[in-house]
């Protein structure tokens, strides 16, 4: 058991993985403890380059892409700096537009690749809602409350993926959804389920949340950050690529590392507003 386990780490090829973030988390966390237009450039940054790697997963046109670009930083730029009243009902845009523009198409048409090209209109807002939407967030969350609340969000996030990550390498038997994330399996779901729960448990007082409370926080946004990573794989399925880039050596592209972090910030940056910062 313990040889076979052994043998997985070796084929993971962890060194690209650990370097990478070793570079990238402390910037990261730099840049969001400084705030101010520092965070607002970073986040943007990332932006662009997520934009860059959503475009061939939809197949948008020469055309399509700068559309995409430009509205998504408009879009971004509003939800991050705009009224208070603009982040409310964006949540409720960013899940309507997901459900019936991504998750629907997706679950109709299979993952498999195919020769049909999704309309360009629908992959512009569904770009806009999927990305711009999440980092206007994250910027805005910086600016309305403290550092500390969205850094406890990345720690349950991380926690999240490598619980579930080395749970899975080590016990996963049951795969979890084989048709879209062949490595995925239940066992590591659960295992990342108790990484963020614990992690929330661990990071209460960054929110302003009693253990309980933040524990079920943070499990919550575990379970939405886990069917987050599932969605960008069945968009790279259906596209037929394994990865949406190769800027992170060990991750792949932007889109692999914050897959998670894009669908779980808008309803992790909710449920604080309801929960501990109204």
């Amino acid at each position: 058991m313990a040889q076979e386990y052994a043998g997985r780490l070796r084929r993971q090829a962890l060194l690209p993985r650990i370097l990478t973030a070793a570079i990238g988390i402390p910037l990261l966390l730099g840049l969001l403890w400084v705030g101010g237009v520092w965070w607002l450039v970073l986040v943007a940054v990332i932006l662009v380059l997520a934009v860059l790697e959503f475009a061939p997963l939809r197949t948008l046109s020469p055309r399509s892409e700068p559309a995409l670009r430009v509205a998504a930083l408009l879009a971004f730029a509003i939800i991050a700096t705009g009224p208070e009243a603009v982040a409310r009902w964006t949540v409720g845009v960013w899940a309507l537009v997901l459900l019936t523009l991504g998750l629907v198409p997706l679950v109709r048409t299979g993952v498999t690749p195919s020769p049909v090209v999704p309309s360009q209109v629908s992959s512009v807002v569904l770009g806009i809602a999927y990305l711009a939407t999440p980092f206007g967030l994250l910027v805005r969350w910086r600016l309305e409350l403290m550092p500390q609340s969205v850094f406890a969000f990345l720690v349950v996030i991380w926690a999240n993926d490598i619980a579930a990550y080395f749970v899975g390498l080590a016990i996963g038997r049951h795969k979890l959804a084989p048709r879209i994330s062949p490595g995925k399996s239940w066992e590591g779901a659960f295992g990342g389920l108790a990484g963020g729960a614990v992690a929330g448990l661990l990071v209460a007082s960054w929110l302003g949340m009693g253990s309980g409370q933040a524990a079920v926080w943070a499990a919550a946004i575990t379970i939405v950050s886990q069917a987050g990573d599932l969605f960008e794989s069945a968009l790279k399925r259906r596209a037929g690529v394994k990865d949406s880039g190769r800027l992170l050596p060990g991750h792949g592209g932007v889109l692999d590392r914050f897959d998670g972090v894009l669908i779980a910030s808008p309803v992790a940056y909710v449920l604080l507003r309801l929960l501990a910062w109204r």
